[in-house]
């Protein structure tokens, strides 16, 4: 697919014209202020872990956090199956903290049982070799 720069100025404006003003978030910085945080992966941390972290982002003094996109296995461990429940505890507790979460899509790594079944979506190099030589859990 080519993308051309009318592509390129539609999406640009479009971005502008659709995107949220400030106005209607009056707990959003001010012009010539910054969020201040980090990208977090919450996905190998264990709960105390999980608290612990937030105390110290809390005491940094970081007021966002992305996380998410590392999430995918997690999200969906089985073709099907979602277990969000974890992650809505961790949602509540950087709410709980007054810490924004910018929801990462989660797209890669995919997940295990996506390999498996669809190898098609396995990442190879220039000789169709695969990066990842063993996939098991």
């Amino acid at each position: 697919m080519r993308i051309t720069g009318t592509t390129i100025a539609f999406f640009l404006s479009s971005v502008l014209f659709f995107g949220q003003s400030a106005q209607r978030h009056p707990d959003w910085p001010g012009k010539g202020q910054l969020f201040v945080g980090t990208c977090y992966q919450p996905v190998d941390r264990s709960p105390e872990q999980i608290r612990a972290d937030i105390a110290l982002m809390k005491q940094a003094g970081f007021t966002m956090v992305r996380m998410g996109d590392l999430c995918w296995d997690a999200f969906e461990p089985g073709k099907g199956k979602f277990e969000l429940t974890w992650f809505d505890k961790i949602l509540k507790q950087m709410n709980q903290a007054a810490i924004k979460v910018v929801l990462d899509i989660g797209g890669s790594p995919a997940p295990i049982w996506l390999h498996h079944n669809y190898p098609s979506v396995n990442i190879v190099d220039e000789h169709g070799a695969p990066w990842v030589r063993k996939l098991s859990r």
